[in-house]
């Protein structure tokens, strides 16, 4: 397989692990519930094993980037789906900045 594509799915766990855990987030109850709260950091630790990994394969500041945006972008999309949070115009307008931004890195 080629190294960039192999990079890309590292990044690919990365961003969906991030989102897991930030996710999961609210439901430690300030870290009260610690079974769930070493849960998550444990998600958040391979996590940056899947960043670092992709890393190594691509450029620093895209798969930083990339890993970033479009965990800002899904996990908005899940504050919104699941958790009722509201989405007014500029935060629409920003969420669609970083996507531009996203592609932008992504093509260049």
């Amino acid at each position: 397989m080629h190294s960039t594509l192999i990079g890309m799915l590292w990044l690919f766990v990365a961003i969906l692990l991030e989102v897991l855990a930030t996710s999961l987030l609210p439901k430690t109850n300030n870290f009260t519930r610690w079974r769930l709260a070493l849960g998550v950091m444990i998600i958040y630790v391979v996590c940056f094993y899947a960043l670092s990994k992709a890393i190594v394969l691509l450029s620093v500041g895209l798969a930083y980037a990339l890993w970033a945006g479009l965990g800002i972008v899904i996990i908005s999309l899940v504050g919104a789906i699941f958790f009722r949070h509201k989405l007014d115009k500029y935060s629409v307008i920003g969420i669609g900045l970083i996507v531009i931004g996203c592609i932008t890195l992504g093509i260049f």
